[in-house]
Parts: C-alpha cells; structure tokens; sequence
C-alpha cells in the first residue's frame, strides 16, 4: 500500500505550531532553523527508502504484474509529495529569515514598558527623604514653627528655593534655567531680560499643569504649585496641602507621600501603582501637630500658612 498522501504535510504543520508557540521570543530564528531541518530530514529519509523500495522492485518487472505496477505508481506519488514536501520546508525556511526581524522588533516594542519600569525602580532609592526620627519625636511648637530652609524677613511668602507669582509659588526660575531667564512671566514661562517678550522668553511644559516650569520648589518636593506659605518642619506637600511627613509616619519605611493617606517607598508614580510598595491608612491623613489642639501648629491636614515663610503675616 502506498503511504498516505497527507501524512507528512500534517507532521510538517504540527511541528511548525509546535517551533512558533513554544519557543521564546529570542529562540524563535532557531527554532524556526531548526523545525526546517527537521523536516527537510525526514522527508529525505522517507525519499530514500521509497528510491531503496522503488530499486528493490527491479528495472522491468514482469508483464501482468499488477500488484508490483500498482505499488510502484504509489511510490512514484510519495515521491512526487516528497518534492512539495522540500519545497515547503525551504520556504519556511525563508518565511523564518523574513519573519523574524519584525517579530522581534514587536517584541521589543511590547517588552519596552516593563523593561523601562524595571529600569527606573532599580535606580530609585528612598534614602534622599529619610530622616532623623529622634529629632523629630524631640521637636516643640516652636521648632515646627520656625523651618530650616525658610528666611522669613526676605519678603519673600514662599520657601527659599521658590517665588512667588501671582498669589502661587513656583520653583525659582533662575535655579530651573541656570540664571538664563531669571524672570518668571507666566505658570510656564521665564524671562531673560526686562521688557519681556515672546522673543526673550523660554517655554517649558505649556498648559500641561504641574510639567516643565510649573512646579513648586525641589525641598517642596517639586510636584504642583501651591498656594502662598509654607508647612511645618515635619510636614510635606502633596497637591499643595500640608501633611505630617511619611517618613516620620512609618519610620523611613515608606518615606514618599502618593495620597492624602497613602505613602510609597519610591519617588515614581509608576512604582507607587504596584500595592507592595504602599502603605496606605487613614492615619497618614493627619498635620503635623503635637496633639495638644494648638492652632498654631494644626494636627489635620491644612493649607500653607503664609506666616512660616514671611515674618509678620
């Protein structure tokens, strides 16, 4: 009886499915090499036991002999799906070189996020917002009401590194442009000289709120502009209100504020999206009062208070 007809172009396609779905991404060009050799051997051992079979029979067999006739038509078609067979096995072959770059250059595209996020947190490091916890627990009203970083008889209603315009403080222009626009004009904008104008002006993160020029101070943490004033030596901004810092909250743990009442072991956003790495109670919703319910030093959450950045207000 002559093989079945279909029989390798079957075992052809499950090993291509096998070669494409098991393998890894960066396995594939050899996998791919290696499922057409596979297959361009089996289809020649099968050829060469049809020409040994095709040989045995003889060169002229005898008149009559039907069954030896028959047999040898059904190697001839064996031999015939052999060649389609090697035909079909090169062009995988080639299907697989051409394939294969833009295979793996999907693959990059779709493993660049991860890739990124792996990259970024790797490099993170909680330490720049840790702090001295004893000297924290230590600190009196007064303390909290004097901050390190802010000198209150320079005019000034925002914290050192910031300045004020139109009611909002903004990190210093001249600190973000180094000393080139020293003027800021809008949200946005900085200013080289006076008159200022659209020709002597730089543009940073327009419209985009809390991008490019439009953030508040570095000690501040650098996040959105807030309001005139300042918060109390143990407190943090987050979206211009004053918080109890989340350091001194979970003992350095999870020094980053993410939430009115949630704190993060990295400064990254993406990272604070990963609950492993936050902490979140209602408790870290609080000010940095001493508990004695002075309101001079509030223990909830509150606005900047223009007093601890400017003498007399």
């Amino acid at each position: 009886m002559s093989p079945p007809k279909m029989k390798y172009t079957a075992m052809s396609e499950e090993m291509l499915e096998e070669g494409y779905t098991v393998q890894a991404p960066q396995q594939r060009r050899h996998a791919g090499r290696r499922v057409a050799l596979l297959a361009a051997a089996g289809v020649a051992g099968a050829a060469m036991v049809a020409l040994a079979s095709f040989h045995k029979m003889g060169s002229s067999p005898k008149r009559g002999d039907l069954a030896a006739s028959q047999e040898k038509a059904g190697l001839l078609e064996f031999a015939d799906a052999i060649e389609k067979g090697l035909e079909a096995s090169a062009k995988v072959a080639e299907d697989v070189k051409t394939v294969y770059p833009d295979v793996q250059a999907a693959w990059g595209n779709l493993s660049a996020p991860s890739m990124q996020l792996k990259r970024e947190v790797a490099g993170l490091s909680g330490e720049s917002q840790l702090v001295d916890l004893k000297a924290m627990s230590s600190m009196t009203p007064h303390d909290l009401l004097h901050p390190k970083n802010i000198s209150t008889h320079d005019g000034n209603l925002c914290a050192d590194d910031e300045e004020e315009h139109l009611g909002m403080c903004y990190q210093k222009c001249a600190a973000m442009t180094n000393g080139e626009f020293p003027i800021r004009t809008t949200a946005w904008s900085c200013c080289m000289e006076r008159p200022c104008s659209f020709f002597n002006s730089k543009f940073v993160g327009t419209f985009l709120p809390c991008k490019g020029f439009d953030v508040s101070g570095a000690k501040e943490g650098g996040g959105c502009p807030h309001s005139a004033g300042a918060c109390m030596e143990n407190e943090e901004f987050n979206l211009g209100i004053c918080y109890k810092k989340c350091a001194v909250l979970t003992n350095n743990s999870y020094p980053y504020r993410s939430a009115a009442s949630s704190c993060c072991r990295y400064k990254s956003h993406i990272a604070c999206l990963d609950a492993l790495n936050v902490l979140t109670s209602p408790a870290f919703n609080t000010g940095g009062g001493l508990g004695d319910h002075d309101p001079a030093t509030p223990g909830i959450a509150h606005t900047p208070m223009p007093e601890l950045a400017e003498a007399g207000k």
